[in-house]
Parts: structure tokens; C-alpha cells; sequence
């Protein structure tokens, strides 16, 4: 009866840890935790005006510790966009970071949105 216990509150305990540890992983396969992966890279890049810009994740997917995003940068009130920018991704911990991005104009923009860093030739940075 003594051992019936004991390994009951073993296995309970045991099972109570597993389940915590388990709840505590924080899911991050989503676009909002894509896009505040996007913000922070564009807050790095000095003189970068996201005041006047809208940044919409169009599509993002997800393989393991990688993904790879569609953003579109949107003039404030705009509905079409006036770049198009491919982000990928790679998982730190509970969050995601931008590896490489680049990206073209959108729709019918002709110049970068205000603030933005120049393009680089051939496909964006590395």
C-alpha cells in the first residue's frame, strides 16, 4: 500500500512538471510575433520613418526554426502598397529574428516610402 502511494505522488509530480514545462513554451508560429520580428530589425536601421508607413505581414510561412515572410509597407491611408519585402527568419529562443531581407517596389509606387534605406542592388542584404 506504502509503494502504491509513493509511486502515485511520484507519478503525479512528475507529470505536473512535464505539463508546466510543456505550458510555458511560448508559440510563436503567427504573424504578430513575425511582425514585431520585422519592427525590431527596421528600428535598427538608423533614419528609417515608420511614422508615415503601415507594415502589413501578407503571408508568412513556417518550417521548424525558420520562416519566411511577405510584408508589404503601405503609405498611412494607402491601400496599395508601395514595396513588397521578402523576410527570412530564423528562431531565437521564444522569438523570431530576420536573417535576410529583400524586396522590390509594390503596385504603383516609384520610390521608396519616406525614410527608407536605399535598396541594394540584386535582392537586399545578407
Amino acid at each position: 500500500m506504502y509503494n502504491s502511494v509513493v509511486r502515485f505522488v511520484f507519478c503525479s509530480t512528475v507529470l505536473a512538471g512535464v505539463l508546466f514545462l510543456t505550458g510555458c513554451a511560448k508559440d510563436i508560429n503567427n504573424k504578430e510575433a513575425v511582425k514585431e520580428a520585422v519592427m525590431k530589425r527596421l528600428t535598427t536601421v538608423s533614419g528609417l520613418n515608420m511614422s508615415g508607413m503601415e507594415v502589413e505581414i501578407s503571408s508568412v510561412s513556417f518550417q521548424g526554426d525558420k520562416a519566411d515572410a511577405q510584408v508589404a509597407f503601405k503609405g498611412k491611408g494607402s491601400a496599395e502598397a508601395m514595396l513588397n519585402m521578402s523576410y527570412k527568419l530564423e528562431r531565437k529562443g521564444d522569438e523570431w529574428t530576420v536573417k535576410s531581407s529583400s524586396g522590390g517596389m509594390g503596385g504603383g509606387g516609384s520610390s521608396l516610402p519616406p525614410g527608407h534605406p536605399p535598396a541594394a542592388p540584386g535582392g537586399g542584404n545578407k
